[in-house]
């Protein structure tokens, strides 16, 4: 093989490396999980929305996550440093002037496809825009409120594709809540668990950088207590809809399923609550939720 044909298929690998970073930034997992979200919402509530519907969520729910997770890695960069040094912003694999042109770019690609559904969504799609870069700005240093917030954020997808297929209807009076509502609550407390399981993996950065986390402010020992606080009582929460048959016996295997998953991980954490045992509960909640989202549309088609 000559030398011009080692530069060509060096450069086409040097290129596919960088494609593989713009989207590495974007946390797939997590862009992943929320389109999901959103996709599960609209069906929740209308079951046959046209597909169109579907495919300009889903861009809106990818797009916007993109820009919520750039901001972050922009404003964490020195934190990033210390705690996620292979991420693609500290790593200078993309500067702070390129990954600010690619959120610019999400902007108008998300915008420009979400104005095409109801001014409910578009609604749910600002406030939850304007809350997470709030987070990555001032929230995140608040410990506790951050934490709710990215629960809030993580898990809003669930309103936000309800309020595409009919807007604020069940939103209101509580007898009115339906599946869509009762997994935004349910996703939202154990997400929130989620966070409070990240500050016990990050406190060394956190404590150099002014992060007031549950580990930071009280403990490690703290902060898994109150993660195990969370899980139980978003548990808890999923047992009034099941007795008012919004959900099946599927559901119900479901959430006993995803109780002895967690507590698999978190009992380790509750006793050792270092780095390891915190990413593996940290790293089994969002594929473990998913699961659950997924016998939950079963359970729902069945009922």
């Amino acid at each position: 093989m000559n030398n011009k044909k080692l530069i060509y298929i060096d450069k086409h690998i040097t290129r596919l490396v960088a494609v593989l970073d713009y989207i590495k930034i974007l946390r797939p997992p997590n862009a992943f999980m929320v389109t999901a979200i959103a996709i599960a919402g609209i069906w929740f509530a209308d079951s046959v929305s046209p597909w169109w519907m579907y495919v300009l969520t889903a861009v809106v729910a990818v797009t916007y996550i993109g820009i919520a997770m750039i901001h972050n890695d922009i404003i964490d960069l020195e934190i990033d440093k210390i705690n996620a040094p292979q991420r693609p912003i500290p790593s200078n694999k993309i500067s702070i002037k390129q990954a600010t042109t690619y959120a610019v770019v999400l902007f108008i690609l998300g915008t420009s496809a979400g104005v095409f559904l109801r001014l409910e969504a578009i609604i749910i799609m600002v406030i939850t825009l304007i809350v997470s870069l709030l987070y990555n700005a001032r929230l995140k240093k608040t410990g506790f409120i951050g934490n709710l917030a990215v629960g809030f954020t993580a898990t809003s997808a669930f309103l936000y594709g309800e309020a595409v297929a009919i807007g604020f209807t069940n939103f209101w009076p509580i007898s009115n809540w339906n599946a869509t509502i009762y997994l935004f609550l349910i996703s939202a407390i154990l997400n929130t668990s989620r966070e409070v399981t990240k500050g016990i993996m990050d406190v060394e950065g956190d404590q150099e950088h002014g992060v007031k986390t549950i580990a930071v402010r009280y403990g490690k020992k703290s902060a898994s207590k109150l993660v195990t606080v969370l899980l139980l009582f978003a548990l808890l929460l999923a047992i009034y809809p099941v007795s008012i048959g919004t959900f099946g016996n599927i559901f119900i295997v479901a959430i006993f399923g995803f109780l002895l998953l967690m507590l698999r991980a978190g009992i380790p954490l509750l006793k050792e609550p270092d780095y390891d045992n915190a990413k593996k509960f940290k790293t089994q909640l969002l594929p473990n939720m998913f699961l659950a989202l997924v016998l939950t549309i079963i359970d729902t088609i069945l009922l």
